[in-house]
């Protein structure tokens, strides 16, 4: 039964990857080409300049989170043979809430630069700021803290079957 959970749970991480591996990096591209057509392209005002340094920081952060994510909580074997199965469920299930724990530092930081020039940029326009800049603003804030809750909540998930393991003994 142990084995067959560690199984299921570590298909459900590889999906996981793989999407978050595939999405990150159609972003970093675009993101990238975007920004880079922008600088080469556009006007160099102020605020075009801005967003297109943004975009690129942005592809680059993207590029940063794939690359923490298949450190933190990427291609570990959890049966190996060379340790009791409940041992090494027990350190992937550790090692996958620490990860999620950690989200803010290591999945959204690497974004904050980017989105901080591009919607500070609107601050150059010569109208001002506008509400077409403030509420994507503000709904990319409300979305990384969603993000951060909802993987605080899945990291919770994990500490109770780590701790159910542990009162099995």
């Amino acid at each position: 039964m142990l084995e067959s959970r560690s199984l299921e749970f570590e298909d459900r991480i590889r999906t996981r990857n793989k999407r978050e591996y595939v999405i990150g990096s159609i972003v970093a591209v675009v993101t990238v080409a975007f920004g880079t057509w922008m600088l080469l392209s556009v006007a160099a005002a102020p605020s075009s300049l801005m967003t297109g340094i943004g975009f690129i920081l942005l592809g680059l952060g993207a590029a940063a989170a794939i690359f923490q994510l298949r450190r933190r909580a990427g291609g570990q074997a959890f049966i190996d043979g060379s340790s009791n199965t409940s041992a090494a469920y027990r350190a992937e299930l550790v090692r996958q809430r620490d990860a999620l724990r950690s989200i803010f530092s290591w999945y959204v930081a690497p974004f904050l630069p980017g989105l901080l020039l591009i919607y500070g940029a609107g601050f150059f326009e010569p109208d001002g700021i506008e509400w077409g800049t403030l509420i994507p603003g503000f709904l990319t804030v409300a979305f990384g803290i969603w993000l951060v809750r909802a993987n605080h909540k899945a990291a919770d998930g994990l500490d109770q079957e780590i701790k159910g393991l542990d009162a099995r003994g």
